[in-house]
């Protein structure tokens, strides 16, 4: 009886991984994400990416263990309900009102320990924050809410629909990095990732090198730049790919290039370059 019973339960289990779960992360538009609006310090840049986007945002991560049913549908449910409360991908769709409401949330639930979600840190043990951390975050959050710190103009906030000027040297290098985007799209191999990134990096490394500009002009295309170098700087560093890594880098890539495509929208070569 007992082995009926054990051979029913592997057999549903086995019924089960034929249902996957979409791994396909909707699109992430720059100009509406939380961080390329509101501009924090690289320390509340870096604890948002690790502790709350990945639930909160388009730039899921899915790990190995959500090739596996149940405990990918289990997953699945936890991001679809976490991107409904709190979606920081659309956060420039937001009216001011729900902003500041979901800002309120935002310190209450990090200061009474509810986000990162204990569920959540089992497995992501990077995620969970330290009594720094912790205070940082929480102030931060409440100064936005209580408007004490002026975010600072973004690159996609332009001046009379006026683009921001940039020299020749500049316009050249995202084009590159827009056409190695495009030719590496299906890299499947982590050396090829790695030197997608160490290339990406030179030619922003080139772009600074060779940065004529100054002023405002200047300020935005280091914020419209920063915004992406994380990312760029994870593709150097990954050592191995899962089929769920893969997915998600192959992903970053399409994110990254539709980034890269924005340039011509708010950036445009000065005329006496």
């Amino acid at each position: 009886m007992i082995k009926k019973i054990l051979i029913g339960v592997v057999a549903i289990l086995v019924i089960m991984q034929f249902f996957r779960i979409d791994k396909t992360n909707p699109e992430v538009i720059a100009e509406n994400d939380f961080i390329n609006m509101v501009q924090p310090d690289e320390n509340i840049h870096a604890i948002l990416k690790t502790s709350c986007y990945d639930c909160h945002s388009n730039e899921t991560k899915y790990p190995w263990y959500t090739n596996i049913a149940p405990i990918s549908w289990w997953v699945k449910d936890h991001i679809n309900d976490g991107r409904k409360h709190l979606n920081f991908s659309e956060w420039g769709t937001y009216k001011e009102k729900k902003q500041k409401h979901k800002l309120e949330e935002c310190f209450e639930e990090v200061e009474e320990g509810e986000m990162p979600m204990e569920s959540y840190l089992i497995m992501h043990g990077d995620a969970e924050l330290n009594i720094k951390q912790k205070e940082a975050l929480v102030n931060w959050f409440k100064e936005q809410y209580k408007g004490e710190k002026k975010i600072e103009r973004s690159w996609t906030d332009l001046i009379d629909n006026k683009k921001w000027q940039t020299n020749v040297e500049t316009t050249e290098g995202i084009d590159r990095m827009r056409a190695l985007l495009k030719a590496n799209r299906n890299v499947s191999d982590v050396e090829f990732m790695n030197k997608l990134g160490e290339d990406l990096m030179q030619e922003i490394k080139t772009i600074f090198a060779k940065c004529t500009m100054t002023g405002l002009e200047h300020e935005m295309l280091h914020q419209y730049l920063k915004v992406d170098i994380h990312n760029i700087q994870g593709f150097i560093e990954i050592k191995q790919l899962n089929e769920g890594d893969l997915q998600t880098m192959q992903g970053m890539i399409l994110n990254l290039e539709r980034n890269f495509n924005t340039y011509h929208n708010f950036f445009e070569t000065a005329q006496n370059d």
